[in-house]
């Protein structure tokens, strides 16, 4: 079978594998040690007072052990706290540190700066449009 370089289905996928690599080398020269998986975690967890491991992977559509080795590795960095649930010792909570909360925001900083790179030379109406591409394809796909 022949690549076909034209398709939608590759130049998303290749899209996709573009920017999460330009996300990783940014964060990399921002002297930041978090993957693009370990942002989009802190950048949940800091929406929500308390965010359970379970709806963390069901969120990023993830399987659990996963998402546990992603916490794991930014509990062992001080970024994220385990709390244990007072009713259901099951239950862990996760919240962002102090130094978690300093990460988020510089992340977030690197990223505004990346995104302006990105996304130069495309409209705001071209960006919307993409974007309501982008959410009639995800319903599409979820039927």
């Amino acid at each position: 079978m022949e690549l076909d370089k034209d398709s939608l289905q590759f130049t998303f996928a290749s899209t996709i594998r573009a920017l999460h690599k330009a996300t990783a080398l940014a964060f990399e020269q921002g002297g930041l040690e978090l993957s693009p998986e370990q942002f989009h975690l802190l950048k949940i967890i800091s929406s929500k007072e308390d965010s359970i491991q379970t709806e963390l992977a069901e969120t990023l559509q993830l399987d659990k052990s996963g998402i546990m080795r992603h916490i794991d590795q930014m509990e062992t960095k001080g970024l994220v706290q385990r709390i244990n649930d007072a009713s259901d010792r099951r239950k862990k909570y996760i919240i962002l540190t102090e130094l978690g909360s300093r990460k988020f925001d510089e992340c977030k900083t690197i990223l505004d700066k990346l995104s302006d790179s990105i996304l130069k030379g495309i409209s705001d109406a071209e960006i919307l449009v993409f974007k309501q591409v982008l959410t009639k394809l995800k319903e599409n796909a979820e039927r």
